[in-house]
């Protein structure tokens, strides 16, 4: 079996699609591949497909020079346009069988389609999309697609989620962002232990230049896309006793083999 992870996306589309395209899953018109329709590969993106990173990215989205929250037509721009990639995302996902591709529940995702949440912040950008009292009403059709959303996923044996192992870390509640879940990553420990699962892979704490280990090398950290230029994805290939991971993106392109112990 083939598993092609792809970390937090935050509205960078020409990234995803370029990733797509490189991985063999996508073709130039953004639709899949007959080979990743008929072939047993699997597609997991690992959440938080909304809100962009940062200001200057926002003002490329909504075509000015400074983006404005708290302007309304910036604002209605900056949700079109992220409803428009959600769309195309979505229908990406409908031309395929069933299980075929998996989008995880992202902290920013769950922020989007909860609109009693207050906003989220990213350095010096409040998101509001969707938020009463100043965005609209997401879409009612892609509001139920990522509400249905998985916390998490398991392919034989290998363990996906948006921030890490425990159901606590994907849980996005008031408490997720008092007592910020993801220090897990800090301590000297093996969080899959006494877990089922051999490896594990998750997004959500920004890794500069691709990839980060934590969980005492059982956890595989995964989230730059949303920065600049960069970009990266996980290709796993598993066997019986092993898996073959290799790193793809702007930086380089590595594979490690990974004997099950």
């Amino acid at each position: 079996m083939r598993v092609v992870v792809i970390g937090d996306i935050h509205m960078q589309g020409d990234k995803l699609w370029h990733m797509l395209q490189d991985a063999g899953l996508a073709d130039s018109g953004h639709r899949p591949t007959t080979a990743f329709v008929q072939d047993d590969t699997r597609l997991v993106l690992l959440g938080d497909l909304v809100h962009a990173k940062s200001r200057d990215r926002y003002a490329d989205i909504v075509n000015v020079r400074r983006y404005d929250e708290y302007n309304p037509r910036h604002l209605e721009r900056a949700e079109a346009a992220q409803t428009t990639f959600l769309r195309e995302v979505k229908g990406f996902q409908d031309r395929l069988p069933e299980g075929k591709m998996v989008i995880l529940m992202g902290n920013h995702d769950f922020n989007a389609v909860h609109p009693e949440q207050g906003p989220l912040r990213t350095d010096d950008v409040s998101h509001l999309e969707w938020k009463v009292g100043y965005g609209g009403e997401m879409d009612p059709e892609l509001r139920q697609w990522i509400l249905a959303w998985p916390a998490e996923v398991v392919i034989d044996e290998l363990h996906l989620a948006h921030v890490g192992p425990l159901d606590e870390h994907n849980t996005y509640d008031n408490g997720f962002y008092l007592e910020n879940r993801r220090r897990w990553i800090y301590e000297e420990r093996d969080f899959l232990e006494g877990t089922p699962y051999r490896l594990g892979v998750y997004g959500h704490t920004p890794v500069r230049g691709g990839v980060n280990i934590a969980s005492q090398g059982r956890a595989i950290l995964l989230d730059t896309n949303g920065y600049q230029d960069e970009y990266s994805y996980l290709d796993i290939d598993i066997t019986e006793r092993r898996y073959r991971l290799r790193m793809r993106g702007l930086f380089f392109d590595e594979t490690v083999s990974r004997l099950d112990s």
